[in-house]
């Protein structure tokens, strides 16, 4: 089986919302397209997809890496009587697809939202495979939904709406880091507020050893003091769970990151567990994945979802 990567899974819309074209339609790419709708047609596990027996392909934009200028792939919409039925994102070569959805691009959510009407001043940047929109000089950060989640100054540097950074130690100590460090970037200024990514460790593990150590149980406990101790503004559940589903780490994650566990066995190591940070989900065709800041990259990295993805720790904050 061809490996695809999969496509976000977006809210299921009829709205009809076309942009105009404003890149470079390649022929390789409308083929490309083609040929994909022809297989998912095809293959006896196309559920959600039935609508794609009849489509059109209609050409939609280019999306940019985070400098504004490389060009990552481009957006063709699928549609049926003026009607949207779905999307696919092919590389910058038109020969491989990289995602594809039957919903709406979460970037014409956020421009239809917004009333942000295509001109040489937009762009639609599809940055570790996460959605965002350049508009003049602001950078808007998107959520999987198409809600913006973070706005950006162009004249600063213009940054991910995750940031992820790599583990100094245990991975139950770099995840609850990087995840408390996310917050700390957006709306909880206070919780990262003139420390470094190695002082939250540090500040993580006196914790989570003072709850008895380096173990699952000891999340919940470990964060609420952090959090305590930061701000007594803030508030902050932690529920952890079990043997999740992949639809119970995709409904969190549409809104926030959550905790995810992978066991012994999993693509990080086959002697031991990893804790890792999902901050999103993705279905194809060759299987279900899950988009996870994991301690061991500064980038957004893609694993596949399995049996070893054991646990995940629902984190919500508020004020």
């Amino acid at each position: 089986m061809k490996k695809l990567y999969l496509g976000l899974i977006t809210l299921m819309f009829t709205v009809s919302f076309t942009f105009p074209i404003w890149a470079a339609q390649t022929d390789r790419g409308t083929e490309t397209v083609k040929e994909f709708v022809s297989e998912i047609n095809s293959s006896d596990d196309n559920e959600g997809y039935e609508s794609w027996n009849d489509v059109d392909i209609v050409y939609g934009y280019e999306l940019f890496d985070s400098d504004l200028q490389t060009v990552l792939g481009d957006l063709y919409y699928l549609k049926n009587n003026n009607n949207n039925e779905g999307y696919v994102i092919v590389d910058t070569s038109g020969a491989n697809v990289l995602e594809f959805s039957s919903g709406i691009p979460a970037y014409d959510t956020a421009a239809e939202t917004l009333n942000i009407e295509n001109s040489s001043s937009v762009k639609y940047l599809y940055v570790n495979a996460m959605p965002a929109i350049v508009n003049e000089d602001t950078y808007l950060n998107l959520n999987l939904l198409g809600e913006v989640k973070e706005t950006v100054g162009i004249g600063s540097d213009v940054i991910p709406f995750y940031n992820p950074n790599p583990q100094s130690g245990n991975c139950i100590v770099g995840a609850i880091s990087n995840l408390l460090w996310f917050w700390g970037g957006n709306g909880y200024s206070a919780l990262t507020s003139n420390m470094s990514f190695k002082d939250v460790e540090n500040k993580v593990d006196s914790l989570i050893n003072a709850e008895g150590g380096y173990a699952n149980k000891n999340i919940p406990n470990t964060i609420k003091k952090y959090v305590k101790n930061k701000s007594s503004s803030y508030s902050v559940s932690v529920n952890n769970k079990w043997n999740p589903s992949f639809s119970n780490v995709k409904s969190e994650t549409n809104s926030r990151p959550c905790l995810l566990g992978f066991a012994v066995g999993s693509p990080y190591s086959k002697n031991e567990g990893h804790m890792t940070v999902c901050v999103g989900t993705r279905s194809a065709k060759s299987g279900q994945f899950c988009k996870l800041m994991d301690g061991w990259s500064s980038q957004v990295v893609e694993k596949q979802w399995g049996s070893y993805n054991d646990f995940m720790s629902k984190v919500r904050m508020s004020k």
